[in-house]
């Protein structure tokens, strides 16, 4: 399954609706299910935060390394491209850290 962080907080707040609701009229069943379905939301949150942050480091790195290497060898085509890439991948892992 993709890791959807709008996936993750719809059941984080669904859980704790549930929890709330469970807890105020007494159904111990349904506020238990309720923090699973709130745990398993930040699980899954915490999850497509490293994924987005890991992905940032590869674009980060890949425009860094492509660029030096264009440097070194006179190729100046690509480098607004590259450089791109570089900076989706910062702003990849600044959003996801």
């Amino acid at each position: 399954m993709p890791l959807s962080k709008s996936d993750a907080k719809k059941d984080q707040t669904m859980g704790n609706v549930k929890d709330t609701i469970g807890g105020a009229v007494g159904n111990e069943s349904m506020q238990t299910r309720g923090k699973a379905q709130n745990t398993a939301g930040h699980a899954q949150d915490n999850a497509a935060d490293a994924k987005g942050y890991a992905k940032g480091t590869a674009d980060q790195i890949s425009g860094a390394v492509k660029g030096a290497f264009n440097s070194l060898t006179g190729n100046t085509g690509d480098e607004t491209a590259n450089k791109a890439q570089k900076k989706k991948g910062e702003a990849q892992k600044s959003m996801h850290s």
